[in-house]
């Protein structure tokens, strides 16, 4: 069984020391927090051109330049979706991104990351007895991988619940900051994911070459990498989604807009032509009677014949349902059914 640790806090770094030194591989989770670099680079014999991939947080840095392999250590970047802090505001995403920096070698596999958190307790990942370094590896980084789709999955919830408000005549209770939010949401995500596909692919042939991870000959990687092509295409297929609920709600929008527009055209046209001050009209409407009737009256008949028309019928596209209830005809012999 794969022992795991986290931190080099008290007897951490002795039982570091002595796993080494029995050739026991284990698996070390630490927080830049709580454990300082230069610590790790001493208690794991980092060197100094690899420990360098592991300092550069944030977008700013290209995921490239976090990469590195020299034959006995391959680092590289991965996303892990985490659960908000305490005290955190409210989001339409409740899974945050953490930025996790793996590095691998045939003697140990450290995940490093800034968050003061546990990822071997919030992964849990599936470690059973008897397995090689090499799925040990796989494993932990398919977890990681598989936060992924837990994020995407609440996306897509959130994204569910926005269409059913779209459809509905209350539905400009959707704020134009909750639909921004998410559009830029994805769009992080997705570019977080897309260089991961291309690296992993790398990382995966590097790693299957490390001494002490060659024994085990399935290519568990490829796998990884298959996962992270799937997880981009998802976040591409909910962007497609995402566009569909903002036309459908531009196009409600629309719809209303041109309802009012059109009832208040032939009020526009009826009040401007009272509104000419012609002599034999004015001449006509010389009792209160004839103003209730004429000025009043024939507003309200232009308002009721625009609201029939426009909103009580709806469409103008009228299904045919006595055609689409009779029977067809069998078709002939050569005929298409």
């Amino acid at each position: 069984m794969t022992e795991i640790l986290y931190g080099l806090q008290g007897e951490q770094r002795q039982r570091v020391a002595a796993l080494r030194k029995r050739g026991d591989f284990f698996w070390l989770d630490a927080s830049l927090s709580e454990t300082g670099l230069d610590d790790l680079v001493d208690a794991l014999d980092i060197p100094e051109r690899a420990s360098r991939a592991l300092v550069g947080y944030g977008e700013a840095d290209e995921p490239s330049r976090k990469f590195h392999a020299d034959g006995q250590h391959v680092i590289f970047v991965l996303t892990c979706y985490l659960a908000p802090a305490e005290g955190a505001p409210e989001a339409p995403q409740r899974l945050r991104p953490v930025e996790v920096h793996v590095l691998v070698s045939g003697e140990y596999l450290l995940t490093l990351h800034q968050e003061r958190t546990s990822l071997p307790e919030v992964l849990a990942p599936d470690l059973p007895e008897g397995r090689s370094r090499k799925y040990v590896v796989y494993s932990v980084l398919d977890s990681i991988v598989a936060t992924g789709f837990d994020a995407l999955n609440e996306f897509d919830l959130v994204l569910d619940d926005l269409a059913m408000k779209s459809t509905e005549i209350r539905g400009g209770r959707v704020r134009m900051e909750t639909l921004r939010g998410m559009i830029s949401g994805l769009g992080r995500m997705r570019r977080r994911a897309a260089p991961q596909g291309g690296l992993l692919e790398r990382t995966g042939m590097e790693i299957e070459r490390l001494p002490g991870l060659q024994t085990d000959e399935e290519r568990y990687f490829d796998r990884l990498g298959d996962q992270v092509n799937r997880l981009v295409d998802a976040i591409n297929a909910a962007g497609d989604e995402m566009a569909s609920v903002i036309d459908l709600r531009l196009n409600e929008t629309s719809y209303w807009l041109t309802v009012v527009a059109t009832i208040f055209l032939p009020l526009t046209f009826v009040t401007g032509f009272f509104g000419m001050n012609f002599d034999w009209m004015i001449a006509q409407i010389d009792t209160q009677l004839a103003f209730w009737l004429l000025g009043v009256g024939t507003v309200l008949v232009a308002a009721l014949l625009g609201w029939g028309l426009f909103v009580v019928r709806g469409s103008p596209v009228e299904v045919d349902r006595e055609a689409e209830d009779a029977p067809t005809a069998p078709a002939g012999p050569g005929e298409p059914r």
